[in-house]
């Protein structure tokens, strides 16, 4: 059913995964549940609701290696909502609680904290920020061998590239982001991807 509800928020069906939750009460009160929940409420715009179900589960889980993730959804949740210097500083805090884990499990988590770092800086018109924490991220995910991470990591150079008025930088970009998206097996984020490249 998990699995199920991931499809639909992937698709962008964000009512139909919160009924599906809904109707399975045992997964909707799980921690797995509950993440699935907040990232449909926040990408819904329900960024209060998302909101107070990250924070149950960080208090949940404080002090527990498992707490940055639950820091990292807050801040994704307050980017969404566009209160970006309050995701740039969630996002900062699970830095610095990455650090605390085992080296091995590092890299990957440093990408995808970098990726929402650029992103926030990106939003916030800081283009050179936006460039070197979008680097160091690319860095890390190229050492953790995600295509995901890289290729959205490219995505967001490429929109870089395309406000600063670089389209062919963009296009190669939107080229790379869309090459890591097949190997991911995301066929949605690749033909969305090759559509901005299309439009410059």
């Amino acid at each position: 059913m998990l699995a199920e509800v991931w499809d639909a928020i992937n698709g962008g069906d964000n009512a139909r995964a919160r009924a599906l939750l809904e109707a399975d009460p045992a997964l909707l009160a799980s921690d797995a549940g509950q993440m699935a929940l907040g990232y449909a409420l926040a990408h819904a715009g329900l960024f209060a609701e998302g909101r107070a179900v990250y924070a149950r589960l960080r208090d949940a889980h404080a002090g527990e290696p498992r707490e940055h993730l639950y820091v990292h959804q807050l801040g994704m949740v307050e980017r969404l909502a566009g209160d970006l210097h309050a995701a740039l500083r969630l996002f900062g805090h699970e830095r610095e609680l990455i650090g605390s884990l085992p080296p091995a499990e590092r890299a990957f988590k440093r990408a995808v904290n970098g990726y929402e770092l650029g992103l926030c800086r990106l939003a916030l018109g800081e283009g050179e920020a936006a460039r070197a924490a979008l680097a160091a991220a690319l860095a890390d995910a190229r050492e953790a061998d995600d295509p995901m991470t890289r290729g959205c990591v490219h995505r967001a150079l490429g929109d870089l590239a395309a406000g600063s008025g670089d389209p062919d930088t963009a296009r190669a970009e939107y080229g790379q982001a869309h090459a890591d998206f097949q190997e991911a097996g995301d066929e949605r984020a690749a033909a969305e991807v090759r559509a901005r490249g299309a439009a410059l």
